[in-house]
Order: C-alpha cells, then sequence, then structure tokens
C-alpha cells in the first residue's frame, strides 16, 4: 500500500497554501481535522499530509483529544505533522516532520511556542474543534492570537489537479455500479436494508468507503430516510411505491460523491414518472449550466424557477436542503448553489466539481430526489455518476 499522490504534489500543495497565507497576511498556519469515523472532517488534513487518524473516543487519563490531527504551515519550513497514534505510517504520510502525542493540541501549541511564535496565528478548523481543545490552545500558547480562517485550505483545493481527478473518474465508477445495485435492488422486491447490503458490498469490493446509505419509501418518503440511524429500514417497498436511494461516502482516496435515484417498485403510473423525469430533468438543465464564468446564483435561480413551473408541494427535505448542490472534494464543500445560501462572486470554474440536485414533491404522488457528480471542463462537463434516470 503506497500513496496514491507522489510527493510532488503534495509539495506543490504546500506551496500553494503559503502563498495564500501570504496574501491574507500570515506567516503561520495550523490546521486541525478529525478522521476517527468523522471523515467529512478530516479533508483539510488529508490534502496536506494522506494522514487519517483511526481513533475515536471519549478522553481518559492518559489521553485528550483522540482522532485529531494538526498540520503546522509556517513560510520558510516545511510542514510538520502531529498525530495522536504512537507510530506514523511513513509509506503514508507526505510529511517527514511527525510528532507523536497522547495530547495533540497540547503538541502543537507547544511547538508553536519552541519557534517562538507570538501573535496572530492562522487558525483552520474552528467549525469542528471542541472548546476544551481550544482552550489547550490558549494555555499552552497564551502569546499567540488565534485567528479562525476555516476556508484557508478549502480555498486552495477547491481547484482539482489532474491526478485528483483522475482519482475521481475512479471514484464515480464506484459511485455509479453501488448507486445501480441499489436502485435495482430496491425496486426488485428486496428490504431496504438488504438493498443497502447489496450496495454496501459492491462499494467495499471496489476499495471505496460508505458513510451512508440513504433508502426511503411509502409514508415516509419526502423525508431524507426511512430510518435516520441506519438510512435504512428492514421495510419491503409494495408494489407501486416510489423508492428513493443515495449513496454517500469516500469511495477513493478519501475523494466524495453522494449521487441519489428515484424509482417505482413496479410500472410507474403517469404521475410518478411525471414526477421522476422531472427532477432529472431539472438536475441536467442545471448541469448544463455548470460552466466556467457562470454564477451560482444565476444557475440557483433557474433552478427556483423550473421547481416553481413544475408546481408540487414543499417535501422536509426540501426544506432541509434549500439548494441545488455544492462543491464537492474530501468531504462536502462550498460553494452552494441556491438563491438564499450562494454569494455574488461565487462563481464556477474549469476543475471544480459539482454534486447536482433536484428536490420534487407532489401530493397524492410522493417525494423525488436526483444528484449527480459533475467534472467542470473546458469544453464541456463530465457527468461521473452514470446510474440510469430511470429504473
Amino acid at each position: 500500500m503506497n500513496r496514491y499522490f507522489p510527493l510532488d504534489e503534495y509539495r506543490t500543495r504546500w506551496d500553494r497554501l503559503l502563498v495564500e497565507m501570504k496574501c491574507r497576511g500570515f506567516d503561520t498556519a495550523v490546521v486541525f481535522g478529525r478522521g476517527g469515523g468523522t471523515t467529512d472532517n478530516c479533508g483539510d488534513v488529508l490534502y496536506l499530509s494522506n494522514q487519517y487518524s483511526i481513533s475515536g473516543g471519549m478522553d481518559s487519563l492518559i489521553w485528550t483529544a483522540r482522532s485529531f490531527t494538526g498540520v503546522i504551515l509556517q513560510a520558510g519550513r516545511d510542514p510538520q505533522l502531529h498525530i495522536d497514534e504512537p507510530e506514523v505510517r511513513r509509506d503514508l504520510v507526505a510529511i517527514e516532520d511527525v510528532r507523536s502525542s497522547n495530547h495533540p493540541f497540547e503538541s502543537v501549541a507547544r511547538a508553536l511556542v519552541e519557534r517562538g511564535v507570538s501573535g496572530r496565528v492562522a487558525l483552520v478548523g474552528t467549525n469542528l474543534i471542541p472548546m476544551k481543545y481550544y482552550r489547550q490552545l490558549e494555555v499552552t500558547a497564551p502569546n499567540i492570537e488565534w485567528v479562525p480562517v476555516d476556508d484557508l485550505v478549502r480555498s486552495v483545493r477547491r481547484i482539482k489537479s489532474g491526478r485528483e481527478l483522475d482519482a475521481y473518474r475512479t471514484a464515480g465508477e464506484t459511485a455509479t455500479a453501488g448507486m445501480t445495485i441499489l436502485m435495482e435492488s430496491l425496486v426488485s422486491g428486496m428490504s431496504e436494508r438488504e438493498a443497502a447490503g447489496e450496495c454496501a458490498r459492491e462499494v467495499v469490493r471496489r476499495g471505496g468507503r460508505v458513510q451512508m446509505i440513504g433508502t426511503n419509501h411509502g409514508d415516509t418518503l419526502g423525508f431524507d430516510q426511512r430510518f435516520p440511524l441506519t438510512g435504512y429500514s428492514d421495510d419491503v417497498p409494495d408494489i407501486g411505491d416510489v423508492v428513493t436511494g443515495t449513496l454517500h461516502g469516500p469511495l477513493f482516496q478519501g475523494y466524495y460523491l453522494d449521487p441519489g435515484r428515484t424509482a417505482v417498485r413496479g410500472r410507474a403510473n403517469a404521475d410518478q414518472r411525471r414526477l421522476i423525469e422531472a427532477a432529472g430533468d431539472l438536475v441536467h438543465r442545471l448541469t448544463d449550466m455548470l460552466r466556467p464564468g457562470a454564477r451560482m446564483l444565476d444557475i440557483a435561480a433557474e433552478g427556483d424557477r423550473l421547481t416553481a413551473a413544475f408546481g408540487g408541494s414543499i417535501s422536509p427535505i426540501m426544506k432541509n436542503f434549500p439548494f441545488y448542490g455544492h462543491g464537492i472534494g474530501l468531504g462536502f464543500e462550498l460553494p452552494r448553489i441556491s438563491t438564499s445560501m450562494s454569494l455574488p462572486e461565487d462563481i464556477v470554474e474549469q476543475d471544480m466539481v459539482f454534486g447536482i440536485e433536484a428536490f420534487l414533491s407532489l401530493d397524492g404522488v410522493g417525494a423525488a430526489f436526483y444528484e449527480d457528480i459533475v467534472i467542470v471542463g473546458q469544453d464541456g462537463n463530465e457527468v461521473l455518476t452514470k446510474s440510469p434516470s430511470l429504473f
């Protein structure tokens, strides 16, 4: 097992981040991430070091902050990695200077004190750092002013490299296979959990990791999942039921996809078919608009127009996710495509990756969900999730 990305790619990432730090007025930055199962919080550290901590759990008499990892970046120096594990995997981790500690936050702060760092330091990860661990930073390094800049690394990794896009293409093959099996299983008469199991088996067989497989049908349709604790229930859809399925996870080298589809067990009636086709058509229309230079607000406005033209009702999932897509990489990311969540300066750029999604609902018929993952190309977009639109 070796690193997928060569060391030269990591050095390019570090250099780009140092340039971004300088533009924002920082000589030093600390980047924290969290593994231990919370894969959507590990992206910044994974991007910089290829380190993923596998242990989680509550603090004990001998350790704190299990699953947290920190990276120190400073102008004129190579990055330094602070891990919560006693040994480092040299065959995987890209950073040479690694410090192991049972208290990674204190370890990072002590290292900065030893370097004589004081004043403003960029802190990445405040959205996931618990208050008690932030206090460890303050107490151990009292002369540092910790300045939250959670978008620092994301702003650099928003545009994917060629090798990252190749990783996404591999992940797209896994997502397509898993999603197709999930929907075929749901419409064949399996229970939701049996269908999820078939999907998971295919994803794991191909080397992917599942964060969540979500399914729904029947009287709870319109919510994200039938049974939120697992994502799937032991119920079997009846003939004529609308069924929804979604697959979330870092499906290759930590890169996320979250495609979704809707189908009917048995033959769809005219209203069901209209609902399902409208959700897919909406995604395809917005995908066509997702071109370099396009404004997110303009794409979102077209989504609002198409949703209003369809009519129907507002389901709980539509209230929960008032957008038509989002950036995606080593987790679910910004920007979002939404008239209420996008900023005027949010512009589509080449080599960004997006999830484009639509939720529609029709009283007396059900609710539909459709999502594809798309690479923005110079001459055209590349759809990575190629499961059928209709089953």
